[in-house]
This record gives structure tokens, C-alpha cells and sequence, in this order.
């Protein structure tokens, strides 16, 4: 069945006809909320559960968005103590089958809804969700970081539907340290992540890009060393907030190497 889908999506691609379309990628936040909703400071840090979700979409709904390579999110205020959660190493989570060993080291989970088709052929518009699970790794580097697990199997479901479902089967992960940055002049842990090529082209002359992400990301609490002081936080800790609502700042870097952001302030704080 995967060898038959394989080769149909590569006639498509080749046989497509349709002139290049060049469209503009258009970068929105449209998910950012913390439970509870808290500013948090350094003195109080605030342990928060985390909703969190992005578009992309071309230049219309009618043409596919161009695949992106890489990501950077962030949001003002909030950092990660990645300790305080049960972790398992990024071959484990990167299995076929995910192992055992990270059954407790899930933290969150969400979905991604994908748009694939010639890469000549912005106007086509194959379906591929994936569910989204992630995972607190203990390999991913000094601060710690996620794995980001994808999985689907045939077949495709509809073109609105929100439930998994892909042409070809996906089980795999991304491994996404974080990194200690400023965003809007208040400290942040920015994951940052590389797309496989294998998800960004499945096949040769075809390409998949992300249309949404949504994820949320547990509240999970224990002790933590913060401003050289130990205090109660979570795995996503809010301590500080400018403003009466927080900047979650999303970097989109596409194949070209030209960085996009995305800004959002939406989120109440």
C-alpha cells in the first residue's frame, strides 16, 4: 500500500502542468493562553500550563503555503525547568514505535494539520494530519529540550477534518532543545527545531508544508533553582509580563535561509 501511494504522488508531481506559483507565506499566532493566567515574576514564579497554536498559509486559502525549515518559539516571560518532569532520551522517542521508557515523559500533545502537492502546483491541496505528542528529553542539550513526535497512518482524511490521517505513513520525531533568550526584553526559553527533509519533500518533486499547529503542554510542578534561589515552578514557569497581555513570538526560517516572525499579543497575563 506505501510503495502504491508513493508512486501515485510521484506521477502527480510529474505530470503536473501548472506554471510555478510564487506565493508569500503568511505567518499568524492565533493560539497563546496560559493556565492560570499569571504575570509571574522572579521572586514568584508562577508554574503554568501552556496552549499554544500558529497558521501558514500562502497568499490565499486557495494555494499552499511554501514548506518551512526551521522554527524558533518563544514567549515573553515564560521559561522551561525541564527537570521537574520525567524525561527518556531522543533514539527512545524516535522509534518506529515509541518506547516505553518515555510513557511518562510525555508532557503535551496537539495536532498538525499539513498541505502537500507538486511543488510546481501551489493549488493542490493533499491532506496530511498528524498527531502531535511531546516528549521532555534528557540528550537535547544544556536546557533541556523536547521531542517533537509526528505520527499518521493511511488513510487521508478530509480536507476540513482534525483527526490523523496521512497518504503515507509518518511515525517520527524532531529533537527541539531550548535556548535562554529575551523577548521583549524579559527572559524566555526558545525552542528551536530543523525539519527533516523527508517531511519537508516525501517524495521527489513533492512538497509538504504546515498549514496549523496546536499543542498544549501540561501543568507540571516541582522544585527548581531560579535567580540562584530554589522555588516551586513548572515545567512552563511564567515570571514576568510587561504589559497586560504577553508576546509569543514565532521565527520561521524557509528553505531560502529568509527568516519570517510572527508576533502575538493576545495572550492576557
Amino acid at each position: 500500500m506505501r510503495k502504491f501511494v508513493v508512486a501515485a504522488i510521484a506521477v502527480v508531481a510529474a505530470i503536473a502542468l501548472a506554471s510555478v506559483a510564487y506565493a508569500a507565506n503568511t505567518y499568524d499566532v492565533h493560539v497563546a493562553a496560559t493556565h492560570p493566567v499569571a504575570k509571574g515574576s522572579a521572586k514568584k514564579p508562577v508554574p503554568i500550563a501552556l496552549d499554544f497554536g500558529y497558521l501558514v498559509t500562502g497568499d490565499t486559502p486557495q494555494l499552499r503555503a511554501t514548506p518551512i525549515a526551521q522554527y524558533r518559539i518563544g514567549a515573553e516571560g515564560l521559561v522551561t525547568f525541564p527537570k521537574v518532569a520525567k524525561s527518556c532520551k531522543y533514539a527512545q522517542a524516535n522509534q518506529s514505535v515509541v518506547s516505553p521508557a518515555c510513557k511518562k515523559a510525555v508532557v503535551g500533545g496537539g495536532i498538525v494539520i499539513n498541505r502537500f502537492g507538486p511543488s510546481n502546483d501551489l493549488s493542490s491541496l493533499g491532506v496530511c494530519n498528524l498527531k502531535l505528542t511531546l516528549i521532555n528529553l534528557s540528550d537535547a542539550g544544556r536546557h533541556g529540550g523536547l521531542a517533537i513526535r509526528l505520527d499518521g497512518d493511511p488513510p487521508a482524511p478530509g480536507p476540513d477534518s482534525r483527526e490523523p490521517g496521512c497518504p503515507l505513513a509518518i511515525h517520527q520525531a524532531i529533537k527541539a532543545p531550548f535556548f535562554n533568550v529575551k523577548i521583549d526584553g524579559l527572559p524566555a526559553s526558545e525552542l528551536r527545531f530543523d525539519v527533516a527533509q523527508n517531511l519537508l519533500h516525501p517524495v521527489g518533486g513533492v512538497d509538504n508544508s504546515v498549514r496549523e499547529a496546536v499543542s498544549h503542554i501540561k501543568k507540571i510542578v516541582g522544585k527548581g533553582k531560579y535567580k540562584g534561589k530554589k522555588k516551586k515552578v513548572g515545567y512552563y514557569t511564567a515570571v514576568g509580563c510587561k504589559g497586560k497581555r504577553r508576546t509569543t513570538r514565532v521565527q520561521f526560517k524557509d528553505e531560502q535561509g529568509r527568516l519570517f516572525t510572527a508576533n502575538d499579543k493576545d495572550g492576557k497575563c
